[in-house]
């Protein structure tokens, strides 16, 4: 597994880009708890949050995220009639317990974490897209044509549901491709594909040749996401899902909202 770095909106690590990489880390690996101390050390690490090797900042914000709630112990040493340390911890006090569990209330603030910070790289991709897309030379249904597509696009992507984001790409520059073919009074057949669709809408613009130029690298990405969706994208039943990263999937978001409004602009 690689180095995931997430940070918080000062890009510095935070409590709560542990608590990120611990209820990642307990899901992945279908774990109870985190059962030793220097693990939780070892699980800031692999997820980047660490300004340098060695650095113990888990025992601070384990301190933190206890105080909210959001994370119990279970067990200390029989011989430690210490208090508990309220707010952050040092190193000392996190060896102090063991057997680190999430509580349900941490489980929550995880997963609406993880979805806001998904629906704001949704809005910083895509929340300029829908006015470039509609246009006042547009007809109702063609709005509603360009515009459902690109609904079912942000929401996928705010869910994470990654095959629907290939799906719902797809049916963005399918959309555009018929829209712009119709508006420059042709006509698409119902069982065209993608990339012949992209095709005919690039003549309907009256593009430079396909062979030249940036309508061939368009033209390439556009049967590049015909293939995907075929592989690994919503609306087809397969024995296997591919597994597709989440980089990917909001890399092919990005390209199909380029391509859409490169199409449908004047």
């Amino acid at each position: 597994m690689g180095v995931r770095r997430r940070r918080d909106h000062a890009g510095v690590p935070s409590h709560l880009d542990f608590l990120l990489a611990l209820d990642e880390h307990l899901t992945a690996n279908e774990l109870e708890c985190v059962r030793q101390p220097h693990e939780l050390y070892a699980i800031a690490e692999q997820a980047g949050l660490n300004a340098v090797r060695g650095d113990q900042s888990a025992a601070r914000w384990t301190g933190q995220l206890i105080q909210l709630g959001y994370l119990v112990w279970g067990l200390r040493a029989a011989a430690d009639r210490r208090p508990v340390p309220v707010g952050l911890w040092t190193p000392d006090d996190l060896t102090r317990f063991s057997d680190y569990y999430l509580t349900p209330v941490g489980r929550e603030e995880a997963d609406r974490i993880r979805r806001q910070r998904r629906e704001a790289l949704t809005d910083a991709a895509m929340g300029a897209t829908l006015p470039r897309l509609l246009h006042p030379w547009m007809t109702d249904a063609q709005r509603r044509a360009v515009s459902e597509p690109l609904a079912n696009l942000r929401l996928a992507l705010d869910a994470d549901r990654r095959s629907a984001i290939i799906g719902a790409a797809k049916d963005l520059v399918e959309a555009a491709c018929r829209v712009t073919i119709e508006h420059s009074g042709q006509q698409a057949l119902v069982r065209d594909s993608l990339p012949t669709l992209f095709k005919l809408a690039a003549s309907a613009k009256g593009m430079d040749s396909l062979e030249s130029g940036v309508g061939t690298r368009l033209a390439a990405v556009a049967a590049q996401l015909a293939e995907l969706r075929n592989t690994a994208g919503a609306g087809h039943g397969r024995a296997v899902q591919p597994e597709l990263s989440e980089r990917g999937a909001r890399l092919a978001a990005t390209a199909a909202a380029g391509i859409a409004v490169y199409l449908l602009d004047d």
